[in-house]
């Protein structure tokens, strides 16, 4: 089995407080020591290139909160095997980072955003930062950092009634748009905010006729779909309604060093441990190998009661 994929966290901090994300109480963060170095997340990289890597995601909490992350990108981007390196961000440094990202050698951008409207925004994240995430899309296009491409989590009773503002949104800006299935990782325990890709793609179509299937290089487990007369794509995250585990060719690493072959069970290795030892090869070597055993086992998405909240996990 190949890895291609790995999605690496460099922080549990972020400057939002989404509901989807994080616990309405507080939760503690890890102390600076208890994150991976960035030397470490590279030698982690290079030990798993055997395995087929390609692409290497960076992700948080929100990555662009941690200091320095533009030179682990710039490092990541000389790794000869590594075709791609992108970023999963909330949008809100983009204005200010962009520019520098891509002289880094970032090749894309996904930005978080789940509603258009100013007010909703303070309530889903907690934050009145919605101009400054708008002015970040536009700035990522203008320096390069394309496709960008939008990341809804569609919430019942919050989002699911500016699907097609979304879709018009992501045309008029020559964007990408992404509907993503919620998934229980903010405390909750329950799936209240659940809103079927199934039903997203009924209310598109209901709109502009029939999706058709789109060729894309996404890399992820999005499929997307092309709308007659309207000139973008539209992608779906569909872990429940339509799982994807069979094709599923990534790993996720959080900011302190836990590897986690599947995003829907609680199963980590911790490999900080192996990093800061000796013989870390042929110990990282035995780790990718359990992984992979373990991926190779799982045929559906069954989602674990989680033990961790997304921000702590990877986005």
């Amino acid at each position: 089995m190949r890895i291609n994929y790995l999605r690496v966290s460099v922080t549990d901090r972020c400057n939002f407080n989404c509901i989807y994300c994080r616990p309405k109480e507080k939760v503690p963060l890890l102390p600076r020591e208890e994150l991976l170095s960035f030397e470490e997340i590279l030698r982690f990289i290079k030990f798993v290139l055997p395995w087929g890597l390609e692409r290497v995601r960076i992700t948080g909490g929100e990555p662009l909160v941690r200091k320095g992350v533009i030179e682990l990108i710039r490092m990541i981007a000389k790794i000869d095997k590594i075709k791609d390196v992108c970023l999963t961000t909330n949008g809100a440094f983009l204005e200010e980072f962009a520019l520098d990202l891509k002289k880094a050698g970032l090749k894309r951008v996904n930005v978080s955003l789940d509603t258009l409207k100013r007010e909703k925004f303070k309530i889903v994240t907690g934050s009145d930062s919605f101009l400054k995430v708008l002015k970040g899309i536009e700035v990522a296009r203008k320096v390069g950092l394309e496709p960008v491409k939008v990341n809804v989590v569609v919430l019942k009773g919050i989002n699911e009634e500016e699907i097609l503002d979304f879709v018009d949104f992501a045309a008029k800006n020559k964007l990408v748009v992404r509907f993503i299935e919620y998934m229980p990782f903010n405390g909750e325990k329950d799936k209240n905010f659940y809103f079927s890709n199934k039903t997203v793609k009924k209310v598109i179509e209901e709109k502009w006729g029939k999706l058709y299937p789109a060729s894309f290089s996404g890399g992820g487990p999005a499929s997307y779909f092309k709308i007659k007369n309207i000139p973008c794509l539209v992608g779906f995250i569909s872990p429940f309604s339509e799982p994807f585990c069979t094709g599923c060719s990534k790993l996720r690493l959080s900011a302190e060093g836990r590897l986690r072959p599947c995003l829907a069970s609680n199963y980590e290795i911790d490999v900080k441990e192996i990093l800061r030892g000796k013989n870390q090869e042929k110990e990282i070597n035995k780790v990718i190998n359990t992984a992979l055993e373990f991926k190779e086992k799982r045929s559906s998405f069954s989602f674990a009661n989680p033990n961790r909240f997304m921000f702590q996990i990877g986005g």
